[in-house]
């Protein structure tokens, strides 16, 4: 549960503090007043990335020169805090409870965090590294085994893409990262395998609640023809290989698949019902984290209100609501949602040209 954040330099907020409640937190004020900003500053500590841009130099404010976050975080009865620095060209300190850390992963174990925002549409209908980041943060959060075959397969991977960049290498040389890849994606793909099936029922019954859609099929192409050796088909590529300068068969090349009957969701779905359905899928995301792993998330909505139907949009928050997490939603205003103000457990705050002040 995130208890308080500091901005410095972030986007338009020269200094800002933000002392979130343990439920429900609305924010609301006019576009470009710093709303989304302060999800995607939460979002970067959770994850590292970015939901809005890939250019985070631009998280920099234009009259600095260093961006600097930092948090407050109750896990498992204790607090932490957590702090990242970020120049315009990388991140320049990551500390937990004032110490340095390596990666990024020790600060998202801390902080899960999960947003719904008008991008979200881009798990079902954006290419297919989405949908891979999609089943990979979900495995990150549930199966303590996935980081370290991930990290794996990657370096496997950034040592072959080497060997194929510098010209056709000698068999012997390539072989040991042969190996890696496919011992590291037959690890990953049964996870992933594994993980699908464990969130296909939740999928269904979230469908239900919020529906309206024909019935989803989720399908994994692992990354190469199923019942074939790897580490034989990387042998065999190895030419093609070589002119693309890259590894074109593994668990990096996998697709999450999403069909009905009447063929691939984004062939036959309208615009309305591809948002519905990325909703949807992130719901049931987080029901199994939640529900079934007895996890913790906390969650972020930047503008349900304009991107779905009221009907739509009030199925999405009784679903979230229902799950008992810390939520932090915005809107353009108070009553935009009407019915999630009015209630007596939600913090109200406004946001103004990079101020932000709670609403009494």
């Amino acid at each position: 549960m995130l208890q308080r954040l500091v901005l410095t330099a972030f986007r338009n907020y020269s200094r800002v503090e933000f002392e979130p409640g343990p439920g429900v937190n609305l924010v609301f004020g006019d576009n470009g007043s710093g709303k989304s900003s302060l999800l995607e500053a939460v979002y970067l500590l959770g994850s590292g990335r970015s939901f809005r841009s890939g250019r985070l130099q631009r998280l920099v404010n234009e009259a600095a020169q260093e961006t600097v976050l930092y948090a407050e975080v109750l896990s498992d009865e204790r607090q932490h805090r957590l702090g990242m620095a970020r120049t315009r060209q990388q991140f320049s300190g990551l500390k937990l409870d004032g110490a340095s850390v390596r990666g990024l992963s020790d600060l998202a174990r801390l902080l899960p965090v999960q947003v719904f925002h008008p991008g979200t549409v881009d798990i079902v209908e954006g290419p297919s590294s989405g949908r891979r980041r999609f089943l990979d943060w979900g495995l990150f959060h549930v199966e303590q085994s996935f980081l370290g075959d991930w990290r794996a397969l990657n370096v496997a991977l950034q040592q072959r893409n080497r060997l194929l960049r510098n010209g056709r290498p000698d068999a012997r040389e390539i072989a040991p990262w042969d190996q890696q890849v496919a011992l590291s994606s037959a690890r990953i793909s049964q996870l992933r395998s594994g993980y699908l099936e464990a969130l296909r029922p939740y999928l269904d019954e979230v469908l239900v609640d919020i529906g309206e859609l024909p019935e989803v099929t989720m399908s994994l192409y692992q990354g190469w023809a199923e019942g074939e050796d790897l580490a034989d088909l990387l042998r065999a590529d190895l030419a093609r290989d070589c002119e693309r300068g890259h590894t074109g068969k593994g668990a990096h090349r996998a697709e999450l698949r999403l069909g009905s009957v009447a063929g691939p969701v984004r062939d036959v779905f309208s615009r309305g019902q591809l948002k519905t359905l990325s909703y949807a899928l992130l719901l049931a995301q987080l029901n199994l984290l939640i529900r079934g792993r007895q996890g913790k998330c906390l969650i972020l909505v930047d503008d349900l209100a304009s991107e779905l139907d009221n009907a739509h949009s009030g199925a999405v928050l009784k679903a979230l609501r229902a799950l008992k997490q810390q939520l932090i939603i915005t809107a353009l205003s108070a009553d935009a949602l009407p019915d999630l103000a009015a209630e007596d457990d939600v913090k109200v705050f406004h946001v103004e040209h990079g101020r932000l002040d709670q609403v009494p």
